[in-house]
């Protein structure tokens, strides 16, 4: 007993000697040593708990940074759920054993972190998707392709590690034919695009393998791994493609109590009562069209792009003629009682600024913009100054197929946040048109604001200041809803101030408040999926290729949608809350800066954890305070 009271007194004065005494607040107490232990027993669990994530869902190790797993692939069969699921219920015993009073102010915010992950972790398991969802499957590509787009520092390891996990790809494959006894027909549909997605890329696996390899048997070696883990994906697609052809009643909905509970566990959502909820998401869509009525009001009376002024050339005379276009109207003044627009109105607004240069590079303006972008934010006191540079790669093909940018936070012993970018590919027209969506002016701000500064990539900046289990296991929420708060800040501080950046940020929330509403709709059941297609098709005008990517989205991960807004409205509600207390003394760029040290805590806790950097910060740094 003596010696295990010595231990603790040496641990406290460890503790007590990392502060300045005249900063010290403790004192040798039952409460601090209370404090110590609790905190002890917390640590145990976290290491528990990521030991399961490393021993038993490698791929998923492979997103949190253990890149010690990256040569392995899950095992995905009903004796290794049985094995996980007993030891996630051994973690869940000593979590609960831990009394969180006793917690230090830091641990009792990742405390709820770490219990709603464990809980999705248990809901997970106990779904026993092995036997019923082709995309537990399919999501070995997007492992695979994880050690492509996170290269770390030893070319070498890497190749060795994408080699064993190619090598594996068939066995998954086996594994799918055999434990796929019920699999949903909608889902298999999805799972088959990922696999056709990961067949047609395939040669990026053969050119990584390859990368740095001078023997020709090497070489050749590469090269046969590389096509059978192809010939493996090509089995997986015609499997999925038989499944999602076959009759079945199975849905893929989850059902009201499911759903609200990935909203709680996956999101760190805290539930309200499903009349509350839904009306809120009702008024979310009205007030989003409400905003695109308003954006669009400036170009409803343009002349249509096919009357813009054209030169026509005169072969037989060798004469040019210039057809001008008729003058726009004036802006009329701002009516409240517009007539409520919808995506068609927008499809042909866009048509008159959409517009890109093919012989642009995507990736040097994106940069230089940015550094633009970060001076102007820093001028507006948005941003604190502070060192910032972009790493932008191009994006490989397989994630190029679903998305435009991709953030990759600092991964493994990388210390860089990595941007990917979709760059535009196939024949001169697809270019184009690719170009005009993706890298027209309006939504090239768009991106930067929302996605690089003071978006993702400015946020996974301080990854590496915040807790373990805050960079391993955070608020899908606050992490979602900081994207669209810096749009807002962009907006407010005048970055995004045009017409026509307007109109594009408005139709993005617009988007954003449809999905949310069909997310909810769909998985409580109140909308079957032909009902959800009908209401952004015909009641809001979207078209159908459009629908149906965000049905898929929704489909694939049930409550995303909705993330947004709930992180959304707790970082705004933070600002206004604090900008109020506050009053002249406010300072937006400093709070701006606490809410990147916070990191992604729940989102009910944000104000909580906002106070104690106000409070404590006076004493220590805020780094300081998170550890």
């Amino acid at each position: 007993m003596f010696r295990y009271l010595r231990l603790i007194i040496i641990v406290f004065f460890a503790l007590f000697l990392t502060f300045p005494p005249a900063h010290a607040q403790w004192s040798l107490d039952e409460e601090n040593i209370d404090t110590i232990m609790e905190d002890k027993l917390f640590d145990e669990a976290v290491s528990r708990y990521n030991s399961i994530i490393f021993s038993a869902q490698p791929e998923e190790a492979t997103r949190l940074g253990f890149f010690s797993a990256n040569e392995y692939l899950n095992v995905r069969s009903y004796q290794q759920n049985a094995q996980i699921l007993a030891a996630l219920l051994n973690v869940q015993e000593a979590v609960d054993k831990i009394n969180t009073k006793y917690l230090s102010p830091a641990k009792q915010v990742d405390y709820v972190l770490l219990r709603d992950a464990l809980q999705y972790s248990l809901w997970q398991t106990q779904q026993n998707r092995f036997s019923t969802d082709p995309l537990y499957y399919a999501e070995v590509f997007d492992a695979i392709y994880d050690l492509i787009a996170r290269p770390l520092t030893a070319p070498a390891r890497q190749r060795n590690d994408l080699s064993a996990r190619l090598n594996a790809l068939p066995e998954v494959a086996d594994q799918a034919q055999k434990n796929l006894q019920t699999p949903n027909p909608f889902l298999a549909q999805l799972a088959m695009e990922k696999a056709y997605y990961a067949y047609l890329s395939a040669d990026e696996w053969k050119a990584a393998l390859q990368h740095g390899i001078q023997d020709e048997d090497a070489l050749a070696q590469a090269q046969a791994t590389a096509l059978k883990a192809k010939q493996a994906a090509k089995k997986m697609f015609d499997l999925f493609k038989r499944f999602s052809k076959e009759q079945s009643n199975q849905d893929f909905r989850l059902g009201e109590n499911n759903y609200f509970h990935v909203l709680k566990t996956r999101y760190t959502w805290q539930a309200k009562k499903p009349a509350v909820f839904f009306k809120e998401l009702d008024t979310a869509v009205k007030e989003a069209q409400k905003n695109l009525t308003q954006a669009l009001e400036p170009f409803l009376q343009q002349p249509d792009p096919d009357t813009q002024e054209i030169t026509v050339i005169d072969e037989k005379n060798q004469q040019q003629t210039t057809v001008k276009p008729a003058p726009a109207p004036k802006k009329k003044k701002s009516n409240k009682n517009l007539q409520p627009r919808n995506a068609q109105d927008f499809y042909g607004a866009a048509k008159l600024f959409m517009t890109a240069k093919i012989d642009s590079t995507p990736l040097q303006t994106l940069t230089r913009q940015t550094q633009e972008a970060q001076q102007f934010f820093i001028d507006k006191g948005i941003l604190s100054p502070a060192p910032f540079n972009l790493h932008a790669t191009p994006m490989g093909q397989y994630y190029a197929y679903a998305r435009t940018s991709l953030v990759l936070p600092p991964f493994g012993p990388q210390t860089e946040t990595n941007f990917e970018l979709r760059i535009p590919s196939g024949n001169k027209l697809a270019q184009q048109e690719q170009f005009n969506r993706d890298f027209n002016a309006p939504t090239r701000k768009l991106l930067i604001s929302g996605e690089i500064i003071p978006g993702r990539y400015y946020q996974a900046q301080d990854f590496r200041r915040t807790t373990q289990v805050r960079q391993l296991y955070p608020s899908a929420s606050l992490q979602n809803g900081w994207s669209v708060y810096a749009k807002h800040l962009a907006q407010k501080a005048g970055y995004l101030s045009l017409d026509e950046e307007l109109i594009v940020l408005a139709w993005d929330e617009y988007q954003r408040a449809l999905a949310a509403w069909v997310d909810a709709k769909l998985h409580t059941r109140q909308y079957s999926y032909a009902q959800a297609l009908e209401f952004l098709t015909q009641t809001h005008g979207l078209s159908e290729e459009h629908a149906e990517a965000i049905l898929k989205n929704v489909a694939a991960t049930p409550g995303e949608a909705i993330s947004y807004q709930i992180g959304l409205t707790a970082l705004e509600n933070a600002h206004e809350k604090f900008r109020k207390k506050q009053g002249k003394k406010f300072n937006e760029a400093d709070f701006n800066s606490r809410l990147v040290q916070i990191g992604n805590v729940p989102p009910d806790l944000l104000e909580k954890e906002i106070n104690r950097l106000y409070q404590e910060g006076k004493q220590r740094t805020p780094a300081d305070l998170l550890f």
